[in-house]
């Protein structure tokens, strides 16, 4: 375990080899937040501090954002599942995970500013937390901007340390153990007022032994220090791909254009601006001039009066449109983002081209997503077995757009598996149209399987209950249509001769039910339910079972005789026997008739 001397050496080389990546950082900032000046000091005029060009750096990174910010699917199933037990285990620890991403406030907007930093400054992180109020991982999305991790060969993180400066007041809410720090000899004492307004820099070391925050410019005092209780860095990051090892953002290099089309805007007014107030040409014979509206000059040359005219050269207004070209290409927005569309190119191929780069983009960006917030609810997974693993939970949350709760236990529902599958699927980069109609031609030949299909939407939802919702409803649709062919079939009962009061007042019985808020399930097996039958006397010989006899005898069946209509045996009473549903549906042909058929099975005693 390091020291705090060591960590102190080590935070301060991190911070010196990663210099030049914190200033593209600031520089990407500032133009976001239109502090040009800080840029480029001196670029801005007294009159207009701020540029008078549309922020395109800042509008792409939120369009960018917004649609690669989109929530995965999260589903907990490895393979294809084959038994009940499965099922439910899966099904479980699907709604759990989505428990995490829920109650973090990823679904509520978090997850855009996440892509955003990823757009902006090439990197995403997720820090999962302990939340031991509630008793349950909180994964929270961490600004990059002075954060300085460290991989090893195969891109596991080693150590990460987060430098920021903040408001004392604001540092204290956030960490009111900080308070005495704040207050103390060193910052002015709490007598000085003041102190709240002073910006404090603060510096969290964390890696697999210990967990570390000081103060560097208050004589490095340690303000928290812990071991690491799980052993593990519970901290997901993603970077946009590169062609070197620096973090780099999407518009580090398209600033400079912004900042070129924002002067050029500024020198077209100023050139504009002097223009109109230029000084005023008049003949020699004019001997008094008046000034403002309705002014009148005396000459004999009126011809002559003009204004000396400042001429724009039209290699300006190129410039303008050269770089404005130049900064869509830098950000890789194309014109179609803003509507802006040449009606001569509206086709389906033209609008794709146009669209192509954007795509890309946001494809790239999901996959790295994905895989972030994979890991970060696998920590979540560990996390909360190691913590708290015998606690009973009871989670609420939305799935499929209706409320699910569910209760689990993290030892005996998760037990030592973390592993879980987050993807955008086919749709990644697509709109959704287009994806759709994509998953269903793979669909319609059969290239692809209904899970499958399932996974590949960009939708939060269960897979397995979604499965298992379908196949409800489409056991449903089969009995409303069993139910049909009953109803359909009743006149060809009563054209043979059967009565057909009993079937009616079933299916009166059914609409009674339906009416009452009964499941389409329970009221048909309510109006099918057999009725008990009465038990009969015993006829024929001692012994025999009831209904038996002995032939050629009153009560016995006769050679060559056969049973009356209904099924039962000579000399018995007629009972009224119970139709089968499924019997009768199979006794159905295409076109609607009844096939009846009878069987007959008669024990005699030997």
């Amino acid at each position: 375990m390091l020291n705090i001397e060591q960590i102190t050496k080590r935070v301060e080389s991190l911070r010196r080899a990663a210099s030049d990546r914190d200033q593209r950082h600031r520089d990407v900032h500032d133009v976001r937040s239109g502090d040009v000046d800080s840029v480029v000091p001196g670029s801005m005029p007294d009159a207009w501090p701020k540029p008078i060009v549309a922020n395109l750096i800042d509008t792409s990174a939120r369009d960018v954002a917004e649609v690669m910010g989109a929530m995965p699917s999260i589903n907990c199933s490895a393979g294809i599942l084959t038994t009940d037990k499965a099922k439910r285990f899966s099904s479980k620890k699907t709604k759990a995970a989505n428990y995490y991403v829920e109650s973090s406030g990823l679904n509520a907007g978090r997850q855009i500013t996440l892509a955003d930093h990823y757009v902006t400054y090439g990197m995403a992180i997720y820090v999962i937390e302990a939340d031991f109020e509630d008793k349950r991982p909180h994964i929270r999305v961490e600004n990059p901007m002075g954060v300085y991790p460290e991989f090893d060969l195969y891109g596991r993180l080693k150590s990460y340390t987060k430098v920021w400066r903040e408001e004392a007041i604001h540092l204290a809410s956030k960490f009111p153990h900080l308070l005495r720090y704040l207050q103390s000899n060193e910052t002015g004492g709490p007598g000085e007022g003041g102190w709240a307004e002073r910006e404090i820099e603060v510096v969290k070391y964390v890696d697999a032994d210990q967990m570390l925050m000081y103060l560097p410019q208050n004589g490095e005092s340690i303000v928290d220090h812990m071991p690491n209780p799980l052993g593990k860095i519970m901290i997901s990051i993603g970077k946009r791909p590169g062609y070197d090892n620096e973090i780099r953002g999407s518009f580090d290099d398209a600033i400079w254009v912004q900042l070129a089309k924002a002067r050029m805007a500024l020198l077209g007014l100023e050139a504009t601006e002097k223009t109109v107030r230029a000084p005023l040409a008049v003949p020699r014979d004019v001997q008094k001039m008046t000034f403002g509206d309705d002014a009148i000059i005396r000459t004999d040359s009126p011809d002559k009066i003009r204004r000396v005219g400042i001429d724009v050269p039209q290699a300006a207004f190129q410039e303008g449109q050269m770089l404005e070209q130049e900064l869509r290409v830098g950000t890789r927005t194309p014109e179609a983002r803003s509507g802006n569309i040449d009606a001569s190119i509206v086709t389906g191929r033209g609008v794709q081209a146009l669209m192509g780069g954007f795509n890309t983009v946001v494809t790239t960006g999901q996959t790295v997503l994905a895989e972030a917030l994979r890991r970060a609810i696998m920590l979540c997974f560990e996390m909360d077995e190691k913590l708290w693993p015998n606690e009973k939970k009871t989670i609420r949350g939305t799935a499929q757009g209706t409320p699910y709760e569910e209760t689990y236990v993290p030892r005996k529902d998760i037990s030592g598996d973390y592993t879980v599958d987050v993807t955008y699927g086919f749709a990644a980069g697509q709109d959704p149209a287009r994806a759709i109609v994509g998953l269903l031609q793979l669909r319609g030949d059969q290239l692809i399987s209904r899970d499958f299909f399932q996974r590949q939407l960009p939708m939060n939802i269960d897979v397995v209950q979604m499965q298992a919702q379908i196949d409800n409803e489409q056991f449903t649709d089969a009995l409303k249509q069993g139910m049909m062919g009953f109803m359909q079939a009743i006149p060809q009962m009563a054209l043979q001769g059967q009565d057909p009061m009993d079937s009616l007042s079933k299916v009166a019985q059914l609409i009674q039910l339906r009416e009452k808020g009964e499941p389409v399930h329970d009221a048909v097996l309510k109006i099918f339910k057999p009725k008990e039958q009465p038990q009969q006397p015993s006829q024929g010989l001692p012994g025999a079972a009831p209904g038996e006899g002995t032939p050629g005898v009153p009560g016995g069946p006769q050679q060559g005789a056969q049973p009356p209509q209904g099924g039962a045996s000579p000399g018995q009473p007629q009972q009224p026997q119970g139709m089968d549903l499924q019997s009768l549906l199979t006794g159905l042909t295409s076109g609607g008739k009844v096939q009846m058929s009878a069987r007959t099975q008669r024990q005699s005693p030997i």
